[in-house]
């Protein structure tokens, strides 16, 4: 094992002590805060009674807006997901699903989450063709109107598994976890990762590796590819710009370094000659596509948590840019509206998620790590409606945390799964729960739409076609 190896081997190692610290067991199920099974404080109030952390430690701005019914623009058929958040922009609009949204198809596309190793990438769509990664680093390629499989490649090799992407978790024996990993398809090329340091081309038709590049830390975010170049960013906050033709590195970026973090990570945002890319310092930066120059950075950190988990600062939820505007949100409750040119903060607001938030027309729709789904005016940060969905399994005693993940906004409806196997839709007017649908697995992973079909991939590997 090389030094830097060695170096990457501690750093990760580190990481994942201080999340297991806050999650408090060994499976690496277990370092999801929002994954299994919570107890609070046994005296706590009944769900029915809770206050919103968000609002008892700094009310939103609701304005006098608040309660007026939102307007979305109208809906259009995208015919493709390339990027995990959608387009490289991650401002995917009002897409259109016109039917029930019954199940079409469901298969298994290799290892789900278990003792070693968790799924944590959204699959992505292109050509008529779905790409997803198992918890095993195995992608596959099938047919998205049928299911079938076109081709399948496992990425996770020997070197992999001595480099960084495999971490030995202390007490465990000879267990190893595995998390991590990332898609992105862009002019016919697979951009894909497992969480180890290296980052794979492969071709988006047959699967046959294109090329090759290997950090000297683990890959941890999913790929941003568009227009010939590839951002991605490692475990200890370096971003990558490479040549998506070769793999050849153009320019790299340092964040500030930080332990803690979760097992998620934020993708890099592209517009234009801009990118944005996201920390799990809470650090958002603005840089040249063209040369890693940076424009302006900012913080959403926010200070005196009151829980452990509340201090993690990491911007797990994709930055979105719509027009001159960002928007990015972290986890421990800052949430800011930006202008791409200059970095001015247009607003703020204490709101923290994993998820992007979605854009549509005026609005920003998104769920809180309090299991609140709310609609926020995106030229004010102004509050429109605030709906509360089931945070625990036990709400009485307030055990068995419930993960939402979502929401996208399909064919009038926003659609949100839990960690239940329950998805949920909502009129994104009100908030208004307008339907559920019983999933039959866990998930964890917000949901994809291409072609009026929305995709679940399951913490059980399971991929759902919904149409």
């Amino acid at each position: 094992m090389t030094l830097a190896h060695r170096i990457a081997l501690a750093l990760l190692a580190a990481s994942a002590l201080v999340l297991a610290g806050c999650g408090a067991g060994e499976r690496i199920r277990d370092l999801n805060p929002f994954g299994g099974p919570e107890t609070d404080d046994p005296n706590a109030p009944a769900e029915s009674e809770r206050i919103s952390i968000m609002e008892f430690e700094e009310r939103l701005n609701r304005g006098e807006s608040f309660g007026a019914p939102v307007a979305v623009p109208r809906a259009y058929v995208n015919d493709r997901w390339p990027q995990p958040d959608g387009y490289a922009t991650h401002a995917m609009q009002h897409t259109q699903a016109s039917g029930d949204l019954d199940v079409l198809w469901r298969q298994r596309i290799g290892a789900g989450s278990g003792r070693d190793h968790r799924l944590t990438a959204r699959p992505v769509l292109a050509e008529g063709v779905i790409y997803a990664i198992d918890g095993a680093g195995r992608v596959t390629a099938r047919d998205a109107e049928t299911g079938e499989e076109l081709w399948n490649r496992r990425l996770i090799t020997g070197e992999d598994r001595e480099g960084g992407g495999w971490v030995p978790f202390i007490g465990s024996g000879e267990r190893i976890l595995t998390f991590g990993g990332g898609l992105a398809v862009d002019a016919g090329r697979l951009i894909a990762h497992a969480g180890g340091e290296t980052l794979y081309a492969l071709d988006a038709e047959t699967g046959e590796e294109l090329w090759r590049q290997s950090a000297l830390t683990p890959f941890h975010s999913a790929p941003t590819a568009v227009e010939g170049r590839v951002f991605v960013s490692t475990n200890d906050n370096e971003l990558l710009a490479l040549d998506a033709d070769g793999g050849e590195v153009l320019w790299t970026h340092r964040g500030i370094a930080e332990t803690a973090r979760l097992l998620t990570a934020a993708s890099p945002a592209v517009r234009g000659e801009v990118v944005i890319a996201p920390y799990s310092s809470g650090e958002i930066v603005a840089l040249r596509v063209q040369n890693g120059t940076v424009l302006w950075s900012d913080s959403l950190t926010r200070a005196g948590g009151l829980t452990p988990m509340s201090t993690i600062n990491d911007i797990a939820a994709s930055p979105v840019i719509i027009d001159d505007q960002v928007f990015a949100m972290s986890h421990s409750g800052q949430m800011a509206g930006f202008d791409i040119r200059t970095g001015e903060r247009i607003w703020s607001q204490p709101a923290g998620g994993l998820h992007a938030p979605w854009v549509a027309g005026d609005f920003l729709f998104f769920v809180t790590t309090e299991a609140e789904v709310v609609a926020m005016e995106r030229d004010t940060g102004a509050v429109r409606w605030i709906t509360e969905l089931a945070s625990f399994r036990d709400a009485d005693r307030r055990k068995h945390r419930i993960a939402w993940a979502g929401p996208i906004l399909a064919g009038g409806r926003l659609v949100l799964a839990n960690s239940r196997g329950t998805m949920m839709m909502l009129d994104p007017a009100t908030g208004e729960r307008i339907g559920s649908r019983d999933l039959g697995d866990n998930v964890y992973i917000a949901p994809i739409i291409a072609g009026e079909t929305v995709y679940f991939l399951t913490d059980e590997a399971r991929l759902i076609a919904l149409r």
